[in-house]
């Protein structure tokens, strides 16, 4: 919505939408979208942000760990259209441009965006007459950051699938939904033998990237640095990861989909039962999942968390300047989170009993008090001072959104194809960089001919997890997320002292709430 404004000369803040909620009020505080300054182009050095600087810190190769779609492009494409299109890409977006010099003697990295027609997107596409295993990891071992080819592209013509793969130095979930857009409108005007002209990006990655150091020693991210040493000192039950023997290459995986009707639940009815988003209703579910499975009894379990990142609302000076809803790059931020869920009887997890409702609140609340994301990790590594360094946990948890959009159901469209997916996914993040994480959970929502469904992709260390854990795990989750739906469903939900910013227990807002429902 925030994307869509600004193409019209529009301006306001993702918050605004959820705060005002009508037209009528956003046009209250709407105003006048600034053009990007004429030196905002993205180009030349960028300087590191956190997330860059863990990829850093990695002890193993880098140059292939990379975010992967697959999608489907309607039957009139050609190879030399896929070529015009990712052209379009490839000039629009700095990002994709990006060169990385992972191999300086210093171990430093050296970042930089050449100027437009730096790439020529005819050199990244590469043709295979079948979608396998084989050619989509031919296609990856094109990567090559240090020279700037942050993106291989496999196009298979006779079944019209696009597999692009990204270096994740230069894409997140959220990227690819603005990429996902922009190729359909350059597909329409390259169509049409229209000049091919993309919607504007506003503020560049090389300009928040330098915000963000800017801001790292500022007071309104010092004063969380006990906070975040709480946070980042809870256990996770788990032991770490071995770099020597767990790699992606090796690791473990097991995909599932949740049906339609329990995705519908999850992304609508119990998101607004309990005043939360999406990701933190999956997280919840997690965090229970995890203290079942480690028995760790009622202590808190460590989670090392992904969100989007592009939230400036941290500096609210940044936050009336900068506009990143349609800008491209890795702008995902870690940090660490300790969920106490307690350990109800299973029997009522599934069932839905009042004590889910009870759990899901006091998580919830756990997840407000928690400093911005941001901070953590401008403090862990853009500001020398703070020294946190402990280990990130064992568990990771990231929530990239809904893959695809909503696009309209015309034959004209390029879209995301889920059983492509399935294979080139997987196929594409079999690379020899060491696990992040002992045990990791990403979800993403993709839109199918039967209407969204939650994907999920476990990736566990085979030296410590096997295929038998992780199965245990999927079901404490999907009983977990089955029971929290239930609960709903029988009118479970209501408000939390966060939502109303009052000094009230829970029990206080409870009583309040049952004695005036009906008035």
């Amino acid at each position: 919505v925030v994307a869509r404004a600004r193409a019209v000369g529009l301006q306001f803040r993702p918050r605004d939408v959820f705060v005002e909620q009508t037209v009528a009020r956003l046009a209250h505080v709407a105003v006048a979208a600034e053009a990007p300054g004429a030196d905002d182009t993205g180009t030349g050095p960028i300087t590191p942000t956190p997330i860059m600087r863990w990829l850093a810190d990695i002890d193993g190769p880098v140059d292939q760990f990379n975010q992967t779609l697959v999608l489907t492009a309607p039957d009139t494409v050609t190879e030399a259209d896929v070529i015009a299109v990712l052209q379009a890409l490839l000039d629009h977006h700095p990002m994709l441009r990006l060169r990385a010099d992972i191999d300086t003697p210093d171990d430093a990295w050296s970042l930089s965006v050449p100027e437009p027609g730096a790439v020529d997107a005819a050199q990244c596409l590469h043709t295979a007459d079948v979608l396998s295993t084989d050619t989509v990891h031919a296609a990856r071992a094109k990567l090559n950051p240090a020279a700037g080819i942050m993106l291989s592209a496999l196009w298979v013509a006779p079944t019209h699938q696009l597999v692009l793969i990204i270096h994740h130095l230069a894409v997140d979930g959220m990227s690819w939904r603005i990429l996902i857009e922009d190729i359909n409108i350059a597909w329409a005007q390259q169509h049409h033998r229209q000049p091919i002209e993309l919607p504007p990006t506003g503020t560049s990655f090389a300009r928040w990237a330098t915000l963000l150091t800017e801001r790292a020693q500022a007071d309104q991210v010092t004063r969380h640095l006990e906070e975040w040493r709480r946070a980042a000192a809870a256990s996770t039950g788990l032991p770490a990861v071995r770099p020597d023997a767990d790699t992606y290459a090796t690791a473990g995986q097991l995909t599932i989909d949740l049906d339609p009707d329990t995705t519908r639940q999850l992304l609508t009815e119990v998101p607004d039962a309990f005043r939360l988003g999406v990701h933190d209703v999956l997280l919840i579910a997690f965090a229970l999942a995890c203290t079942e499975f480690v028995g760790n009894g009622t202590g808190p379990i460590a989670i090392d968390v992904e969100a989007h990142g592009r939230d400036p609302e941290f500096d609210p000076e940044l936050a009336t300047r900068v506009d990143l809803t349609r800008t491209v790059g890795w702008f995902t931020t870690k940090y660490p989170v300790a969920i106490t869920t307690g350990r109800p009887r299973w029997h009522q997890v599934t069932a839905g009993d009042r004590a889910v409702g009870e759990l899901v609140k006091n998580a919830k609340e756990q997840l407000r008090r928690l400093p911005h994301p941001i901070t953590y990790g401008l403090l862990r590594y853009l500001n020398s001072e703070a020294d946190l360094r402990s280990a990130d946990p064992a568990i990771g948890f990231n929530y990239l959104g809904r893959l695809g959009g909503n696009a309209p159901d015309t034959p004209d469209i390029w879209r995301v194809d889920p059983d492509g997916m399935a294979l080139a996914a997987l196929a594409a993040a079999a690379v020899p960089t060491p696990l992040a994480h002992t045990l990791e959970l990403d979800v993403a929502t993709i839109d199918t001919d039967h209407g969204p469904r939650l994907h999920a992709t476990w990736t566990w260390a085979p030296s410590a997890l096997g295929h038998n854990d992780v199965n245990c795990l999927n079901q404490l989750w999907c009983d977990a997320l089955t029971g929290v739906c239930a609960h709903v469903r029988r009118g479970g939900g209501g408000l939390t002292p966060s939502d109303l910013g009052v000094s009230l227990s829970q029990q206080q807002l409870d009583e309040l709430q049952s004695k005036y429902a009906d008035r």
